[in-house]
């Protein structure tokens, strides 16, 4: 059976600026938090990167690398990463090839609707999140992974619904469990 480490491990995706960047690189030495967005203008992603900002550092402080991916194009990437202050790499994946590789679903028009998804968006928002303008792909679900070397899946959370992120706890606990092979 396939890691989903080492079906994303070979795919390459440019970051903001262009650079190209093989995911796999990211767990090559050291764990990987990768965390992927729905869109640039998705609430709960925006409240996911600002989460995932104010940890970054104890992620690195415990041996991580860790990045986003967004679909869009490098300009979108560009001022999305402004906005947010983040400081890790946010790659570009503008065919969802690594999205499919990672086995993320889109969403259904009517989640947007639901109880659980309303409350959800009153909350982000009660924590000074906004909406921005829909991206290309506003039905993709994103995901939270925790990869590591040797192509090994720690952690794996694909989302089930528009609101669904990993908690930022859990991805931190997952680095901290992680060991490499002896």
């Amino acid at each position: 059976m396939t890691t989903i480490a080492a079906a994303l491990a070979p795919l390459v995706l440019p970051d903001a600026d262009g650079t190209a960047v093989r995911l796999g690189a990211l767990w090559e030495e050291m764990p990987a938090v990768l965390v992927f967005l729905r869109h640039y203008g998705c609430i709960f992603c925006r409240e996911h990167v600002a989460q995932l900002r104010d940890h970054a550092e104890e992620l690195r402080a415990l041996g991580a690398n860790v990045a986003a991916v967004g679909v869009g194009g490098g300009f979108q990437a560009r001022d999305f990463g402004d906005r947010a202050g983040i400081d890790f790499p946010l790659l570009v994946d503008e065919r969802l090839e690594a999205y499919a590789a990672a086995g993320l679903e889109k969403g259904k028009l009517w989640w947007a609707l639901s109880p659980g998804n309303t409350l959800r968006r009153f909350q982000a928002l009660a924590s000074g999140h906004r909406d921005g303008q829909a991206g290309r792909e506003p039905m993709q679900l994103g995901g939270s992974f925790v990869l590591a070397p040797g192509d090994v899946d720690v952690f794996v959370h694909r989302a089930r619904g528009f609101a669904d992120n990993a908690a930022i706890s859990v991805l931190v606990d997952a680095v901290r469990a992680w060991r490499p092979a002896a």
